[in-house]
């Protein structure tokens, strides 16, 4: 019943127009590798843990790496490392590390993410030049939401504040979708949406459960 969802856009995605499935990720369930394994195709290097998973010791290709332009918001703890090596085509912003708040209620997170989002294609609309790098061929729009991993993390999967922030975040994803469709109207975006791990009830990830390792996978 999509009036009792908490994510009634994405479930109506999944009813009406896009793919769907369950995607599996593999140990360590944790945002840095996946998002590497996502993006570059491969499991991160295990060295990387000795970093605190702040720097990767190998350099590596992406998808990024091959657009024309990529532009993405989120997290310093994860966007930095994909625009190191592609500096002129993987432009990145993010919130600083004092707004992830681990006990408190994140989808403060979110909120900034998509809100920057907006900022970017409301210049892009007056600034030729940046209108050029959104709009030209083979670019691509990262939006890294970490917000419910955050408030799953203080709260617990099972409370509230995280289904309120699952309904966040899918009134924001919906606001993008129509943000893009009316920037690109040939309607020729594609969209992805998933995650880099699952977590337990206990509000933990890391592990090989299956709450952590199986995440959602919508395409359309």
């Amino acid at each position: 019943d999509e009036g009792r969802t908490n994510a009634p856009f994405i479930r109506s995605i999944i009813h009406k127009k896009g793919s769907w499935g369950i995607s599996h990720t593999r140990m360590p369930t944790e945002t840095r590798p996946g998002h590497v394994a996502m993006i570059a195709g491969l499991y991160e290097d295990v060295s990387a843990v000795m970093t605190g998973w702040q720097a990767n010791p190998v350099e590596f290709d992406s998808v990024f790496n091959r657009s024309r332009n990529t532009f993405g918001w989120g997290s310093p703890d994860v966007l930095p490392m994909f625009a190191h090596h592609s500096p002129k085509n993987v432009h990145v912003e993010c919130y600083s590390s004092e707004m992830e708040n681990f006990a408190t209620n994140a989808s403060i997170l979110d909120t900034w993410v998509f809100e920057h989002v907006e900022a970017l294609m409301t210049r892009a609309h007056v600034d030729p030049v940046l209108r050029e790098k959104v709009a030209g061929p083979r670019t691509i729009f990262f939006l890294h939401l970490l917000g419910i991993d955050t408030t799953g993390h203080a709260y617990r999967p099972t409370s509230k504040e995280y289904l309120e922030n699952i309904k966040i975040v899918d009134e924001g994803v919906e606001r993008m979708y129509n943000l893009f469709e009316e920037f690109f109207p040939d309607k020729k975006t594609a969209y992805i949406f998933t995650s880099d791990h699952g977590m337990a009830n206990r509000g933990s990830h890391g592990d090989g459960e299956k709450a952590n390792t199986e995440t959602p996978l919508v395409l359309w």
